[in-house]
């Protein structure tokens, strides 16, 4: 799983890209960038994230499993008729 480190490191470094390694456009906020450098670390940083939720998603899952299950009371031969 991923570090919380290893996140903040990868939006660090895409910080440090689109600020001091971007050129900025002038008259507007914007900034051109490296896209596959940017493509990249999205790519890291999503697969580190998804490995984090499964990560969670299993653990919760076996939780639940773990838990007693609701009993749901039968109705033994007490049909409704109309």
């Amino acid at each position: 799983m991923i570090e919380r480190s290893e996140a903040l490191n990868i939006m660090e470094q895409l910080e440090t890209l689109i600020l001091k390694k971007g050129w900025p456009v002038p008259l507007t906020p914007f900034y051109l960038v490296d896209h596959e450098k940017m493509l990249f670390l999205l790519d890291q940083l999503r697969a580190s994230l998804q490995d984090e939720m499964d990560g969670r998603f299993i653990k919760a899952f076996a939780n639940q499993e773990a838990e007693p299950k609701y009993q749901k009371k039968k109705n033994k031969g007490k049909e409704r008729s109309h």
